[in-house]
């Protein structure tokens, strides 16, 4: 099937089908479900509205054009180099199956609004290579249009199915000796999704997600539907953090990734940035006591060959070591790929509250705005007896270096060096980005109603660190 044509003319009914599909970025196929497809464009993986929307117009361009697989593959591979896209699969098996995907049931909508006509539908099978046993078997069956049945078995019934629906009129049925028959009874399995953990019952021969009709749902609350699955789907992943180092026994990757994990609704978009971030640019942590931060001390060498072996680094490399530790609550570089955050013996991960941060923040910017400049937001924590949030809020504001360095370690400009919040922040455009970088992670709509340029300039420099390859230059 080249195209999505019936007969020697454009076939209007799928074009406008495709057309009527709104945008949704989507971490994986199971996002978009069933009959939410039909208002639903989605590519598995393509998170960002620009790789979308490309994706997008050359699916068009197929289903109204008749362009081939051979063309789309092209197309698939330019997209891919332009946006600098990583995904799952070969190239060649990847661009398949959203060409057939899509033009396949665009087609199937198409001919589902055409046969609304029709009192009666025979089912066609279709898969000549590798014959599905049950698809075959439903081959020259003839029901009403109107019988269960088609809800869950219209064409497409899984990936590669190529089977059809024609319509049959009475007086057709009379002339061919046709008879309804009865729809079939082939029982049901369960599917089950390994990250939502929702089971879904599904008839016999139809692949996961493939159990509805397309086009049948096109007037439905199928948008509804979609924004109800990914409030499922778009929890923080399990380990928003891959890993980290500790010498305290209250902090270790299973508490602190559970701090994500329990996040207000308000805070989960910056959650996700913080997870996309740490996926394109992994950077490890150091949580240690200072007792052994020391650069030659006897705590630091007992923890010397662990530390390195975490960081790849040779057994005698002290670079993560800081003389002046009792003046450091935190601290990176440029050159490293890891962060050092202090702690101590009874700092408590699991003890930690988001909540207690967002208000005490949204407070602090309050303060700001009657002239109070706190010398930081890490103290301002540590100071109202907040020392485990304090600890979370450090290893942000030196993650936010890191994250200003990957995004070229932009310098500020006139418009926002006078919105600085914090003292500490208005030390240089380093100290600036990541304190403000804090404010934006807990409070980014009060920071934007503080300074739309403030927020702006935070925003663009994550969004070129995480298309970024190369780190900025030190500037101190």
């Amino acid at each position: 099937m080249p195209s999505a044509q019936y007969g020697s003319l454009p076939f209007e009914e799928a074009i406008k089908y495709f057309r009527q599909k709104l945008n949704v970025p989507t971490e994986r196929w199971a996002d978009v479900w069933a009959k939410a497809h039909d208002r639903a464009f989605m590519v598995a993986g393509a998170m960002k509205d620009d790789l979308l929307n490309d994706f997008r117009m050359a699916v068009d361009e197929a289903i109204a054009n008749g362009r081939s697989i051979g063309w789309f593959k092209r197309e698939f591979k330019n997209i891919v180099a332009r946006h600098g896209w990583s995904h799952t699969g070969n190239a060649n098996w990847r661009s398949r199956v959203i060409y057939e995907t899509n033009v396949r049931q665009s087609y199937n909508a198409g001919r589902y609004a055409q046969l609304q006509r029709f009192p009666f539908w025979e089912y066609r099978h279709g898969d000549s290579i590798v014959p599905r046993p049950l698809h075959l078997s439903w081959d020259r069956l003839v029901l009403p249009k109107d019988d269960p049945w088609w809800a869950k078995h219209f064409p497409t019934n899984g990936y590669g199915c190529k089977c059809k629906v024609y319509g049959r009129s009475e007086n057709e049925m009379q002339r061919r000796g046709l008879t309804p028959g009865n729809a079939p009874n082939d029982g049901t399995y369960e599917w089950t999704d390994t990250v939502t953990g929702e089971v879904f019952e599904m008839p016999r021969g139809i692949d996961p997600g493939f159990d509805y009709a397309p086009g049948s749902g096109v007037e439905t609350r199928s948008l509804a539907q979609i924004a109800e699955r990914k409030a499922k789907v778009y929890e923080p992943p399990e380990r928003v953090v891959p890993d980290l180092f500790s010498t305290a026994k209250g902090v270790t990757n299973d508490t602190f990734n559970a701090i994500w994990q329990r996040a207000p609704d308000e805070l989960k978009p910056s959650v996700d940035t913080l997870s996309r971030f740490m996926a394109v640019h992994p950077t490890k942590t150091l949580f240690i006591k200072q007792t052994e931060i020391g650069t030659n001390n006897k705590a630091s060498r007992n923890i010397q060959e662990d530390v390195a072996a975490y960081l790849g680094l040779d057994a005698r490399d002290r670079q993560w070591t800081y003389g002046r530790a009792t003046r450091a609550a935190g601290y990176t570089a440029v050159p490293w790929d890891f962060t050092v955050v202090k702690v101590k013996a009874d700092t408590r991960f699991s003890n930690v509250d988001l909540t207690r941060i967002q208000t005490e923040l949204k407070t602090l910017l309050d303060e700001r705005r009657d002239g109070k400049l706190e010398w930081s937001m890490s103290r301002r924590l540590r100071q109202k007896g907040y020392n485990d949030e304090g600890v979370l809020i450090t290893w942000l504001h030196e993650l936010g270096h890191q994250i200003h360095f990957w995004g070229g370690q932009a310098n500020w400009n006139p418009r926002i060096r006078g919105t600085v919040i914090t003292r500490y922040g208005g030390t240089n455009a380093e100290e600036f980005f990541a304190e403000h970088f804090v404010m934006w992670f807990f409070a980014r709509d009060e920071l934007r109603r503080w300074s739309v340029d403030l927020a702006d300039w935070i925003e663009e420099q994550i969004d070129s660190a995480m298309t970024s390859t190369q780190k900025g230059n030190w500037k101190r």
